[in-house]
């Protein structure tokens, strides 16, 4: 879960290409303190706002990533069927969901997860590998993730890429804010 740091929230995914992120709701002084302490990869650093507002805050070595968006649903959630072919799990533990989509072969095709707070409800790293993509399965994940959600009236938010932008928006969710990260370089 995430705990109050720099002024902003910190997130240890630990995870094989991330450590932990850093979520700054606005460009402020916490953001810039803390990119100075940073010096190894894997550390991320996260702000509702544009990559120049960013980037501003940033000393050397750091990259600036892809453009993302943060997201609100603006309605709910219509039931998706699982696509022929792909069969679905999930698992909660405390605060946090994981499900996974499998194809017929066994392998992994898609992925995410979802956290609910005290006020929010979020969708992180929805994932769906190239040779699976176009088959209604991203739609598939939310529609399982959303049936762990424990209080229907929690907003439902997450941060899309460019591609996801579109999907999530013909699913009615509305852009908050640009989203920008970044992270050292090696």
């Amino acid at each position: 879960m995430p705990v109050p740091d720099y002024g902003g929230l910190r997130v240890d995914t630990n995870a094989n290409d991330e450590v932990a992120r850093w979520i700054f709701p606005k460009a402020m002084p916490g953001l810039a303190r803390l990119a100075q302490t940073i010096e190894r990869p894997g550390y991320l650093l996260k702000l509702c706002g544009s990559a120049g507002e960013l980037a501003a805050l940033l000393p050397g070595k750091w990259t600036i990533h892809p453009p993302g968006y943060f997201m609100m649903a603006a309605r709910e959630h219509a039931v998706a069927r699982m696509t022929a072919g792909y069969t679905i799990t999930a698992k909660r533990s405390g605060a946090v969901t994981r499900a996974q989509i499998f194809c017929d072969t066994g392998a992994l095709a898609a992925e995410g997860y979802a956290a609910e707070t005290a006020d929010v409800f979020i969708f992180d790293r929805i994932v769906t590998q190239p040779a699976h993509r176009r088959k209604g399965l991203a739609r598939a994940l939310l529609s399982e993730l959303h049936a762990y959600r424990q209080d229907d009236g929690k907003t439902q938010v997450l941060v899309a890429t460019e591609a996801g932008r579109a999907l999530y928006a013909a699913l009615g969710w509305q852009t908050i804010s640009p989203y920008s990260t970044a992270s050292r370089q090696p």
